[in-house]
C-alpha cells in the first residue's frame, strides 16, 4: 500500500522583483539622510551603474517611488526628493508665480544649519541692545526645482533657544511663522520689509552656485508680535530670475491676508 507523501511546506518565497529591491534601497537611503528633501538624486545612468541594474529597471523603480510620493520627477531637470514642500496657505515670503500669474510655484525648504550665535549685525539694531545671543538658521529654498534662494533667520535666544536644540530634519519644511505662533505664543502680526538690488555676498554666491559679483535681490524682513515686539529678522537672497514674487500683507491673526491682494 502506497502512502501519500506530505506536501513540501518549506518552499522558499519567490525573489522580490529587481525594481522593487532598488526602490526600497533608494527609500532606505533617503530615510537614512543620504538625500534630504529637495535634493536631486543621481542621474538614471549613475543609479544604474551604482545599483548594477538596467536603465529600464531604474526607471521602473523611480516610477514606483513617484507613486508613493517619495520623489518627484521633472522632465529635463531630474529626480528630486519630496517631503518638504511648503503648503501654499503657509507661504508669505516665497510666493513665486507661475507663467500667467494665476498659480504659485512649489517651493521646497532645506535647513543648512541651526546654531546659537552672539555675532552682531543689522539684526542687532532690530532686536535692541538687550539681546546678546540669537538662534541663527540658514535655509536653502528650491523654487520649482528651477533655481535656489538663500535665507538666513535670526531670533532672540532668550525666548526661542529651543529651536537650536531641534534637528535639521525636524525643521525641514516647517513654517516658522506658524511654529512661533502655536508653540511659543508669538504670532507675527506685522512686518517691516526692505528690498535692494545689489551684488550677492561671496558666501551666498557660493551657496547658490552663481558667479561671484552676481546681482540679485536682497530682501530684509523684520517680524513683530504683540506690542510690536521684534521676534524674527530674516534676510533672503534671490538670484536673477524671470519669476515674479507676490507680496502678501499680514492679517490680524498673523496669517497671509489674501483678501487684500488684487
Amino acid at each position: 500500500m502506497n502512502s501519500t507523501q506530505p506536501a513540501n511546506t518549506n518552499l522558499s518565497k519567490p525573489a522580490k522583483a529587481k525594481h522593487k529591491q532598488i526602490s526600497e534601497t533608494i527609500l532606505r537611503a533617503i530615510e537614512d539622510g543620504r538625500w534630504m528633501p529637495g535634493d536631486q538624486l543621481p542621474s538614471e545612468d549613475q543609479l544604474a551603474g551604482e545599483m548594477q541594474a538596467s536603465l529600464g529597471t531604474i526607471q521602473r523603480a523611480l516610477r514606483s517611488l513617484v507613486q508613493m510620493g517619495v520623489v518627484e520627477r521633472s522632465h529635463g531637470r531630474g529626480t528630486f526628493v519630496s517631503g518638504a514642500q511648503a503648503q501654499e496657505g503657509q507661504l508669505m515670503h516665497f510666493r513665486f508665480m507661475a507663467e500667467g500669474g494665476k498659480h504659485l510655484l512649489p517651493v521646497f525648504f532645506k535647513i543648512v544649519s541651526v546654531e546659537l550665535t552672539s555675532e552682531n549685525g543689522p539684526w542687532s539694531a532690530f532686536f535692541g541692545t538687550q539681546i546678546n545671543q540669537y538662534v541663527h538658521i540658514h535655509r536653502i529654498v528650491s523654487v520649482n526645482q528651477e533655481f535656489e534662494v538663500f535665507s538666513e533667520i535670526y531670533l532672540p535666544a532668550d525666548r526661542f533657544s529651543e529651536l537650536a536644540q531641534m534637528s535639521e530634519v525636524t525643521l525641514n519644511g516647517v513654517s516658522f511663522r506658524d511654529m512661533l505662533a502655536e508653540r511659543f505664543n508669538a504670532p507675527t502680526l506685522n512686518t517691516r520689509q526692505m528690498m535692494a538690488c545689489q551684488p550677492l555676498p561671496p558666501r551666498v554666491a557660493r551657496q547658490l552656485d552663481v558667479p561671484a559679483g552676481q546681482y540679485g535681490i536682497v530682501w530684509t524682513i523684520g517680524g513683530m508680535s504683540y506690542r510690536d515686539a521684534p521676534i524674527t529678522w530674516q534676510r533672503i537672497f534671490v538670484p536673477p530670475s524671470d519669476r515674479m514674487i507676490e507680496i502678501v500683507p499680514v492679517s490680524q491673526n498673523g496669517r497671509p491676508d489674501f483678501k487684500e491682494v488684487s
